[in-house]
């Protein structure tokens, strides 16, 4: 996946829900993450700062694994 600043993403939950990530989370993940399309914002390392517009919600950070890109 060739992500870059401005691609819309969203999360897969099979590799949401069995992640390290989840082991240290509260797992009850909201749903729109996994029904709407976020923006890119920035990157450190395999981490991905996603924005998701349509949910008036703090950005979030998730492993580029667990994303998937919006078809074009």
């Amino acid at each position: 996946m060739a992500l870059k600043k401005g691609t819309l993403v969203r999360a897969v939950r099979e590799k949401l829900e069995n992640s390290l990530e989840a082991s240290a989370n509260d797992t009850r993940w909201s749903s729109y993450i996994f029904e709407t399309w976020g923006e890119v914002l920035e990157f450190r390392g395999d981490y991905v700062q996603i924005k998701f517009a349509k949910v008036p919600t703090p950005v979030i950070w998730l492993h580029r694994d667990q994303l998937e890109e919006q078809a074009a």
